[in-house]
C-alpha cells in the first residue's frame, strides 16, 4: 500500500540523468501516480536549456514509460528565474489542470527546495522529501559538457542505460546551438570537462543575470 496518492516532481531535465532518476524512483516507491513537470518548456537551443522540450520529454519516457508516471510540459512564467507565489500558484493550477488535485507529496533534490515556492496555506496537507543527489555526484551541466566533447564513455556513467543508445541523437541536438558552438570554438585543443566547465560558467553569469533584468522589467 503506498502512502501518497499524487507525487508531483518539477525539473527542466536537460537532459535526464541518475541524479533525476533518485528522486522518480522515491516518488514511484512511494506514491500510486507521479506527475513529472519538465520545466522552461518554451525554451531551446540556450545555454542551460540546448535541448527541445519534446526531446526531453522522450528521453525521461524511454525510461519511465509506466501509467504511474505522467510527463507534461511546463513553460515558465517569464524565465526560469522568475521563482515567486505566483508561481507557486501557477503550478498548483497547472497541477489540478491535468490530475483533478493538487499533489500530497513534493519529491525534489536536497539543492532545490519546492516547498519555497509555496505558501503555508498552500502546503497543507503536502508533504515534501529531499533526496541527496551527492549519492551521485553529476550534474546535467558536466553532463553536456561530456557531449560536447563527444565523451561518451565518461557521459555513458551517468545516465539511464535506457538512453546511452541515444548519444549521438543528443550531441547532434546539442552542437547545433550557437552558444555551445562558441563554447566548442574557445575549448580548442584543451578538451578537458574542466576547461568547458570554466568557459560555461562564464556564460552562465552572463545568462543569469540578463534573466534576472528580464524578470525586473517584466
Amino acid at each position: 500500500m503506498k502512502k501518497y496518492e499524487l507525487g508531483l516532481i518539477c525539473g527542466r531535465f536537460t537532459h535526464i540523468h541518475k541524479g533525476h532518476q533518485l528522486i522518480i524512483n522515491k516518488s514511484i516507491e512511494l506514491c500510486k501516480k507521479t506527475l513529472i513537470f519538465v520545466g522552461s518548456s518554451q525554451e531551446s537551443k540556450t545555454l542551460r536549456n540546448p535541448f527541445s522540450a519534446d526531446l526531453r520529454v522522450e528521453l525521461i519516457k524511454k525510461v519511465y514509460n509506466t501509467p504511474e508516471v505522467e510527463i507534461e510540459k511546463l513553460e515558465d512564467m517569464t524565465n526560469e528565474f522568475d521563482v515567486t507565489d505566483k508561481w507557486g500558484q501557477y503550478v498548483i493550477d497547472k497541477t489540478i489542470e491535468y490530475e483533478g488535485r493538487f499533489a500530497d507529496l513534493i519529491v525534489s533534490g536536497n539543492d532545490e527546495i519546492r516547498k519555497d515556492w509555496f505558501s503555508e496555506e498552500q502546503m497543507k496537507g503536502v508533504d515534501e522529501i529531499l533526496i541527496d543527489r551527492n549519492e551521485i555526484n553529476i550534474s546535467a551541466t558536466e553532463l553536456r559538457g561530456y557531449i560536447l566533447l563527444n565523451d561518451k564513455e565518461s557521459w555513458s556513467k551517468f545516465v539511464p542505460e535506457q538512453i546511452i543508445e541515444d548519444f549521438e541523437k543528443i550531441r547532434n541536438e546539442l552542437i547545433e546551438v550557437q552558444i555551445y558552438k562558441k563554447i566548442l570554438d574557445e575549448i580548442g585543443n584543451n578538451k578537458t570537462i574542466e576547461n568547458y566547465k570554466t568557459i560555461y560558467e562564464k556564460y552562465e553569469k552572463e545568462d543569469r543575470k540578463q534573466k534576472i533584468k528580464n524578470i525586473k522589467k517584466s
